[in-house]
């Protein structure tokens, strides 16, 4: 029998990566049409995401090593389509991967800081997430709810992400409890800066993180 389109991402993941241990997603499907292609056809293509647990040998096949990167190399095959992928998987990864999860946001501008470039005061504590990448090759940014002095860092959950339609970037929401605000007070909380971008609200709705 032949493989359908899941059995060849997992046989393509192995030969090109090595990877013995992992879970792969399916996350969206796209058209890649002439002119990107090389033999001027279009295509219909699946993304995946996956987590690679455990690295083995290398296959013998067309792949010579396996580099890690924090962010998208220079050279890319495909430069006009695979950052546009790329955000998707980050997206993803946001949308899917952080809510429920415990973080540490470090504070760059606590509650009470002016932004930097825009007329506004921070209302609440806000900056980045450590050891985070996102699309840009920056930390995850979040703001922090609950909390009603400035912090240096802060250790929660993430209770919320915010999907921005029109951004690149997502921003997640970080609390100690899960069942405190919903999406309009998180909503009226960010309202400061997300003012400027149309989003959705995706809440973790469980009162216990898994």
């Amino acid at each position: 029998m032949g493989e359908d389109i899941n059995d060849t991402a997992k046989r393509e993941l192995f030969e090109e990566s090595g990877a013995i241990d992992f879970d792969i997603t399916p996350i969206c499907d796209y058209l890649c049409d002439y002119p990107l292609t090389e033999d001027k056809k279009s295509y219909y293509v699946r993304l995946f995401y996956a987590e690679i647990n455990e690295l083995g040998e290398l296959p013998n096949s067309e792949i010579d090593k396996v580099e890690l990167f924090d962010a998208l190399p220079e050279n890319l095959t495909y430069p006009e389509i695979q950052p546009y992928l790329h955000n998707i998987v980050i997206k993803y990864r946001s949308r899917n991967i952080y809510l429920a999860k415990q973080v540490k946001v470090i504070m760059e501008r606590p509650l009470g800081s002016k932004h930097p470039n825009h007329e506004f005061v921070y209302p609440i504590n806000y900056e980045y997430i450590e050891n985070t990448i996102f699309g840009h090759g920056e930390e995850i940014d979040a703001y922090v709810i609950g909390e009603f002095e400035p912090l240096e860092s802060y250790e929660g959950y993430v209770v919320a992400v915010i999907c921005r339609k029109n951004d690149d970037e997502d921003k997640l929401v970080v609390s100690k409890n899960f069942d405190i605000y919903n999406k309009d007070q998180i909503r009226a909380l960010t309202e400061f800066q997300e003012r400027f971008f149309e989003s959705e609200i995706i809440i973790f709705n469980n009162k216990t993180a898994r």
